[in-house]
């Protein structure tokens, strides 16, 4: 469990995927045996789900609660409040979490394995997406075609937050292209679909 939530400095502390798995074992139903009292209200995970956009859940507490979490204040709001939503969305859609198995690595094709879950062609959309709406209609559809197969929450979180970023978007696209194709080469000792974070170290 991550220690105290740090105070409000505009800035991502680095333990930030930690964080956010936090945030998302409070969704209901829970996760890690999280009493009631501690769970957001019922219907949050509903309504992050319907939203067509992250501008339609700006009042949504639970968006707040996030962007709290991560150690965002009111300086720069502007700029994060919007990636917080759309992340807050996206994970609002995994179903089963598993540190170290990323959403790229799920969806590409295991070497000698079936067809990858999502196609090159749908990759690349992805890839150009850059509007916060645009990249929230295509996560979405990409974390809906990993079905039941566990993701990591923390990583996803990472990346979402990172994507729009005009300094750290280009690494996080970069690396999500790298897990997609890596997967069909897994590293030997490690199972194909293995998260590449040694490759790409979280900043």
């Amino acid at each position: 469990m991550s220690g105290p939530v740090p105070p409000e400095t505009g800035t991502v502390p680095r333990d930030r995927r930690a964080l956010a798995r936090r945030w998302w074992q409070r969704l209901p139903p829970g996760r890690a045996g999280l009493p009631e009292p501690l769970l957001f209200d019922r219907g949050s995970r509903a309504r992050l789900r319907r939203a067509h956009g992250p501008v339609d859940i700006l009042d949504e507490p639970v968006v707040f609660a996030l962007h709290r979490e991560l150690g965002f204040g009111p300086q720069g709001a502007d700029r994060t409040l919007i990636p917080v939503a759309v992340a807050a969305c996206v994970l609002a859609r995994i179903r089963t979490d598993a540190p170290g198995r990323g959403l790229a690595s799920v969806l590409g094709r295991a070497k000698d394995g079936p067809q990858a879950l999502l196609s090159p062609l749908r990759l690349k959309r992805l890839l150009t997406a850059r509007d916060p709406d645009d990249l929230l209609r295509q996560m979405r559809r990409a974390v809906d075609l990993a079905g039941d197969r566990p993701v990591d929450v923390g990583g996803l979180a990472v990346t979402l937050l990172d994507w729009l970023d005009p300094d750290a978007g280009d690494r996080a696209r970069s690396r999500f292209a790298y897990d997609y194709y890596a997967a069909e080469y897994a590293t030997p000792g490690r199972p194909a679909g293995a998260a590449s974070e040694a490759v790409f170290p979280a900043v």
